[in-house]
């Protein structure tokens, strides 16, 4: 009888125990402290991030983990747990394709090394973050390395650098050193670039400022003019992505339009639906679709892609209301 109580006993602390370690290896609101920092740096180099890691896990740092969680199909619920962090981590140190990723994919657990720098996996990591952060230095060429195509934001390196930065010269807005280095100077160059042709000026090149380098921006119909529309009004908004491709995502809208790049998600005593706007960097759309989470000057941008809605991201935007 004793060797039974002995053994509940035991069970006891064992679950107890489990719990308090399960819980421990997630983060939520309100938690402080170099973790936080961490997954915060993580966050601000996929640029979904906007403020400094300064360790808190505030509203800032749960929205871009909403973001991060929609992008890849996760539960969206705004904690790091385990899986959030696998993949986050192995996105900033370059060991997964973030834009091509889909669950169920690969993600390395195991110990990994880098040109001589050991890092150790989520598990049984006990790394700060400064340790952490030195070993993204040490392999910075690694980790931030563009090629030609790729979405190119500050700090990155490599032959997509140098591509940006003759087109850049080609459209007479870089007189700087082509050295493949995306620098401040690139990034302003590229800003002004983006002005110029009615994108979101946010210093990082993607599809839409590719197009623009042809000499093309989106327009209603897939067709591509260097115009911009007129307009009643504008509104400021907190724009966020989603996709029909995402899991778990209807391939239909609210009004039973097919879900297609060209569709915004409102509220309809903000924007009613049936209104066309259009998006700089973007292009023009009609509020076809609402959501639970749009509500007041909250809208949902279409993509046709996943990978489309992780790098627009969350971000606050002008939008045009078009004249009818």
């Amino acid at each position: 009888m004793r060797l039974r109580r002995v053994l509940a006993t035991l069970i006891l602390i064992f679950a107890v125990s489990l719990s308090s370690l399960c819980s421990a290896a997630a983060l939520h609101y309100g938690d402080r402290g170099d973790e936080v920092k961490e997954i915060q740096s993580y966050l601000i180099a996929q640029n979904l991030l906007h403020v400094a890691a300064d360790g808190v896990y505030g509203t800032e740092t749960v929205n871009a983990i909403k973001d991060f969680q929609s992008a890849l199909g996760l539960e969206v619920d705004g904690v790091c747990g385990n899986m959030t962090y696998r993949i986050l981590r192995a996105a900033a140190f370059d060991e997964i394709d973030i834009t091509t990723f889909k669950l169920g994919d690969y993600v390395p657990e195991y110990e990994l090394e880098i040109s001589g720098v050991e890092i150790d996996t989520p598990s049984t990591s006990t790394t700060t973050v400064g340790s952490v952060l030195s070993a993204i230095s040490t392999v910075k060429d690694v980790i931030q390395y563009a090629g030609v195509g790729d979405v190119i934001k500050m700090g990155m390196q490599g032959e997509g650098v140098i591509d940006l930065q003759n087109k850049l010269i080609e459209h007479g807005f870089y007189d700087g050193e082509v050295d493949g280095i995306c620098d401040a100077d690139t990034v302003d160059a590229l800003k002004d670039f983006q002005r110029s042709r009615g994108l979101a000026a946010d210093g990082i090149c993607g599809r839409r400022t590719y197009l623009a380098f042809d000499g093309n921006s989106y327009e209603e119909g897939n067709s591509y003019t260097n115009g911009f529309p007129n307009y009643s009004r504008v509104v400021r908004v907190e724009a966020t992505a989603y996709s029909s491709m995402e899991p778990g995502m209807s391939a239909y809208t609210a009004t039973g339009t097919l879900c297609r790049y060209g569709v915004i998600a409102t509220d309809p005593s903000f924007i009613p639906l049936g209104t066309k706007v259009y998006i700089p960097g973007y292009g023009y759309a009609i509020a076809e679709d609402t959501g639970g989470a749009i509500v007041g000057n909250k809208i949902d941008v279409a993509f046709d892609t996943i990978g489309e809605c992780y790098e627009f991201g969350r971000q606050w935007i002008d939008l045009y209301i078009i004249e009818d």
